[in-house]
């Protein structure tokens, strides 16, 4: 398991210890509780080792997860091509890590703000 991922959670788990050990002195119920929450925090932010494969003409996917889409449409902002796009949900425990599907180098990202719908049901 790669060390980076759980390092950017560092401060969330710091904050959990904290309250279990001081919790641990007023209620065993409560120690309980914040060590859960300490184990789902390490659950979520896990990052396990990926082997790729040998064969270099393989595409793996980007992410864990369900795919929800595949579509065909023109992209006209960066490369100006038509393009496939593939969508995947990744549910609370699937791994929120991407890795990159072919080798390659990334020469356009852009981020777009969600509507925080619930991406199992988009309509």
């Amino acid at each position: 398991m790669r060390a980076q991922t759980l390092s950017e959670a560092r401060w969330i788990f710091a904050i959990f210890a904290l309250l279990a050990i001081a919790s641990s002195f007023f209620s065993v119920w409560l120690l309980l509780f914040f060590l859960l929450l300490l184990f789902c925090t390490l659950a979520f932010f896990r990052d396990p080792d990926r082997a790729a494969p040998a064969d270099p003409n393989l595409i793996v996917a980007a992410a864990d997860g369900s795919i929800t889409d595949i579509i065909e449409l023109d992209e006209n902002e960066a490369l100006k091509v038509k393009m496939r796009r593939v969508g995947i949900f990744l549910s609370i425990f699937d791994v929120h890590t991407n890795r990159a599907p072919i080798d390659g180098r990334v020469i356009y990202r852009q981020h777009r703000d969600g509507l925080c719908l619930d991406a199992r049901h988009p309509d």
